[in-house]
């Protein structure tokens, strides 16, 4: 497949070859041409140049827009594309125009066809459950086996299908991800076959047969996953060799703490205290439920603490009293997990994005300077590295990596004293997490304190000075220095602790 856009070469010559019964990682950086390949098999794009054939068969492109169906390929992406308000029957028959009666729906008989198909795919699903009640991992779980049937029941001549994931698993906890794994070999067991996009070499490296490594269009290398080592992935992927050790220089000897927590309690957490030095990262981590992804919002007054109290430097705040605005006020930066949602308004400009946080701190709303705010969002993109055609364009348009280089940068321009990130670098490339990281150390060498929740060991082992273990909302163990490793972590996540104990 060939595609270009303007003068700039998205895709040159890519091949890719998916097997049945076999799950395909296709993986690269944010730009690499993952995107435009799977448009052109949507139907979204025309390729410029290129052949597709399933089974052996020829395939007349452009592939028309909605028609991949009958070709038995099926689209799961990250968004999901599920109706909210509408029950989970409702979004397995949406759009199945070609099997429903066009006059009249048989709602039982609808019914019993989604209990039939759940309990094949062993899902605890009810038909009548409205969409927005389900767990992250259920909606996911709908919208592949919304695919998957669709997928069969337009299968050519005997043959089960395709199944595109792109990106299904950024915002799961790992316990959902390992789920909706046994989901996806449950299908291939039937002879479907999957490509699935990730930015989690973990991930891939886990539930991959093989993988497909994209940059800048073209295709690096096609491997056999069991066969090829994780570093030999992440080097075809950016490049270079990336290190995976510790990147984060040594804490300078501090007098005391500028940051403390004391007494906090929430919807899981329970009587947590802990302490932040100036120019140290903190991490919190555990396992699913334990409570650490809970503090950021606590302390930013995102959601409402039972109680607590919290000190930045001279300045006490009552966390029962904390809203969003008095948070920004005292210094505090949120980076939420969910960019799309909570950390950007897609539909506004990068400019306007950058702009909010500035209104009536450093800039009245009824005076604007737009030049002036283009021209520093300007400067944001370039000290962030966000890779954009202006500061006009909309956030939407702008791939995960740099949507979150522009969070950063809209919070950061204010110079918290105090920056609270959940899952930072979720579901972005390698390279663009390496400018995250240093993006962060940048921000503790200028004196500020950083308190980073997150389940990821690898993440934490390079970039925290300390980390702190919860386990069913409290604090179960310590690790710093040079004890901050993955496997210590893991170590400690996964045994019974009984104190608080520091290693």
């Amino acid at each position: 497949m060939t595609k270009s856009f303007g003068g700039v070469r998205a895709l040159s010559r890519a091949d890719l070859t998916v097997n049945p019964s076999e799950i395909h990682g296709l993986l690269g950086k944010n730009g690499s041409g993952k995107s435009t390949l799977i448009k052109i098999l949507s139907g979204f794009h025309a390729p410029d140049d290129g052949t597709l054939e399933i089974d052996g068969r020829p395939v007349s492109l452009p592939m028309p827009l909605g028609k991949s169906e009958a070709h038995g390929l099926a689209f799961v992406h990250q968004n999901l594309g599920l109706l909210a308000d509408a029950t989970v029957l409702e979004n397995l028959i949406a759009g199945d125009h070609e099997r429903l009666n066009r006059w009249r729906i048989n709602w039982r008989a609808e019914a019993a066809r989604a209990r039939a198909l759940f309990d094949e795919n062993h899902l605890n699903l009810n038909p009548d459950t409205v969409v927005v009640d389900l767990s992250p991992v259920q909606r996911a779980q709908l919208a592949i086996v919304r695919a998957a049937d669709r997928v069969r029941a337009h299968q050519l001549h005997g043959t089960a299908g395709l199944l595109v994931l792109d990106e299904p698993t950024p915002f799961l906890p790992i316990d959902d991800v390992r789920e909706l794994f046994a989901m996806m070999r449950r299908l291939t067991a039937r002879g479907v076959g999957i490509i699935f996009v990730s930015h989690d070499i973990d991930e891939v490296m886990e539930v991959t047969d093989h993988v497909t490594v994209l940059r800048d269009g073209h295709v690096i290398g096609s491997f056999v996953t069991a066969q090829t080592g994780r570093a030999q992935i992440v080097e075809a992927i950016v490049g270079r060799s990336v290190t995976t050790d510790r990147i984060v220089p040594d804490l300078a000897p501090a007098s005391g703490f500028a940051i403390n927590v004391r007494d906090l309690s929430g919807a899981t957490v329970r009587d947590i205290g802990l302490s932040v030095a100036s120019g140290e990262i903190l991490g919190l981590t555990g396992l699913i439920g334990s409570g650490y992804d809970e503090v950021p919002y606590l302390l930013s007054g995102a959601v409402s603490a039972q109680c607590g109290q919290l000190n930045i430097g001279s300045d006490n705040h009552d966390l029962t009293q904390m809203t969003p605005t008095r948070a920004i006020d005292a210094g505090i930066a949120l980076i939420p997990a969910d960019r799309q949602k909570a950390g950007l308004a897609l539909d506004l400009t990068l400019t306007e994005n950058v702009t909010l946080p500035l209104l009536g701190r450093r800039m009245s709303s009824a005076f604007i300077k737009h030049r002036v705010l283009a021209r520093e969002t300007a400067g944001i993109m370039a000290r962030f590295a966000v890779k954009a055609e202006a500061p006009g364009q909309v956030a939407s348009e702008l791939s995960g990596g740099n949507q979150q280089k522009l969070v950063l940068g809209k919070w950061l321009q204010l110079g918290p004293r105090l920056v609270l990130l959940d899952e930072p670098t979720q579901g972005i490339d390698v390279g663009a997490r390496r400018e995250i990281y240093q993006r962060i150390i940048e921000l503790c060498a200028a004196g500020a304190s950083v308190i980073c929740a997150t389940s990821e060991f690898e993440q934490l082992e390079m970039i925290a000075h300390r980390v702190l273990v919860f386990d069913r909302g409290r604090i179960t163990a310590e690790l710093s220095g040079p004890n901050v490793t993955k496997s210590a972590i893991a170590e400690a996540c996964y045994q019974e602790n009984k104190v608080h104990e520091t290693v």
